[in-house]
């Protein structure tokens, strides 16, 4: 049996723009995101897809609505929310670099990652969830063409878990705005992968 899982982040925020933290925050798109989400819209053929799956956080949810439209059912699954980025939540990248103790980074990928903000969400606990997500759309959604609409680290998780990489080598892959993975899976083995930008250019862990 088939199964197709496609996954895009969701559209730009005011905080990914300001180089801000969100991650469980319930930030709004802004109305750069808006437009170009419409733009991705007249490129994604809606109808092809049988589910539609986002996180409970409003800037996926309404990156998925202007995508597929008004009338298609979404289910909200709280797994494939962002990374909890505890006590750096709200702050911007500057912030963050004058914080006292110092935020631990870890360079992977060209890219720096935290490690240990105050609170915040292991990757060993994200990937985690990762698992627990992949787990949920096989066992409800097998054999079917699924869009998944999430967020910027979660997706780094939950991308590298499908291709059987650990959590730390998970980081190396950059995922932007409204850029969609498609993984085309025989039974639970993963046959195919490709990827097409819809719209928008911006990436890192905001």
């Amino acid at each position: 049996m088939n199964t197709t899982i496609n996954t895009i982040r969701h559209a730009r925020t005011k905080f990914g723009e300001e180089r801000r933290y969100a991650g469980t925050l319930d930030v709004p798109l802004n109305a750069r995101g808006r437009r170009e989400a419409r733009l991705a819209a007249e490129v994604l053929d809606a109808a092809a897809f049988d589910v539609i799956v986002t996180s409970t956080l409003a800037r996926a949810v309404d990156t998925a609505r202007i995508l597929v439209g008004p009338s298609r059912r979404i289910v909200r699954c709280p797994h494939c929310n962002e990374r909890d980025f505890g006590a750096i939540e709200g702050l911007t990248w500057e912030e963050v670099r004058r914080l006292r103790p110092r935020i631990l980074f870890i360079k992977v990928g060209g890219d720096l990652h935290s490690v240990n903000p105050a609170g915040g969400e292991p990757f060993e606990q994200l990937w985690e969830r990762a698992r627990k997500f992949r787990s949920f759309l096989f066992r409800n959604y097998r054999g079917s063409h699924v869009l998944v609409v999430s967020h910027g680290v979660f997706l780094q998780q939950f991308h590298g878990l499908l291709r059987g990489k650990s959590c730390i080598e998970s980081l190396g892959e950059w995922v932007t705005n409204l850029e969609m993975t498609s993984f085309s899976f025989q039974g639970n083995r993963l046959v195919g992968e490709s990827r097409v930008k819809l719209a928008g250019a911006t990436a890192a862990e905001f």
